[in-house]
């Protein structure tokens, strides 16, 4: 990799979103990206990463197998993430502390995440799920067919699959406010999930 290539991958790099439920201080800090392999075309204003990839800016973290980063001839920058047969990426990032002793973090996960710089949006899709975790502990969960997550006004539309039937519909499941209810309703998603969630 000569280093114009490399300068062409760090230039990519940097259209990486920082999504609106993150934490505050993610933007400022530098974006690394790991991999087994790494091809860059300065001429088609592509990089792509495989094998394992690993992106991380402060808490934010997306994992899957290729990264393909490009610019489009307008100029708008453009990030598909995808994983290896079998898995989903992956991707997780801590919220700004809103109470006291209690650590937030939303995670999400699907066959393919994008970013479309030109409409801001972050893009999951087939098997997406997005929710959130209060110190380890899954709270709320949206699942659907296709979630659109746009950052500049902070909205989500989650789509269904009516052809599937049941099991195409969009599911969220919210916990409740309520100190007792919510204590029940973790017990529950604990036995759900097995594991506490990392």
């Amino acid at each position: 990799m000569n280093a114009r290539n490399l300068s062409l991958a760090l230039a990519l790099s940097l259209f990486l979103p920082t999504l609106a439920w993150s934490e505050s201080g993610d933007s400022d800090k530098p974006i690394q990206i790991y991999s087994d392999k790494f091809d860059g075309d300065d001429v088609k204003q592509v990089a792509i990463y495989t094998g394992n990839v690993a992106v991380h800016q402060g808490t934010l973290e997306i994992h899957g197998d290729k990264l393909v980063l490009s610019l489009d001839p307008q100029g708008f920058r453009h990030a598909v993430m995808t994983p290896s047969k079998n898995k989903l990426v992956k991707f997780k990032q801590r919220r700004d502390q809103q109470t006291p002793g209690v650590e937030e973090w939303m995670h999400g996960e699907g066959d393919k995440l994008t970013y479309n710089e030109k409409t801001n949006q972050l893009i999951l899709t087939n098997n997406a799920e997005v929710f959130r975790t209060e110190n380890g502990v899954l709270k709320d969960r949206s699942r659907g067919v296709k979630i659109i997550y746009n950052l500049t006004n902070s909205t989500a539309d989650i789509a269904g699959d009516k052809s599937r039937g049941s099991a195409g519909r969009v599911r969220t499941v919210i916990s409740p406010r309520d100190s007792a209810a919510s204590s029940n309703q973790n017990e529950g998603v604990k036995l759900e999930r097995n594991t506490r969630i990392k």
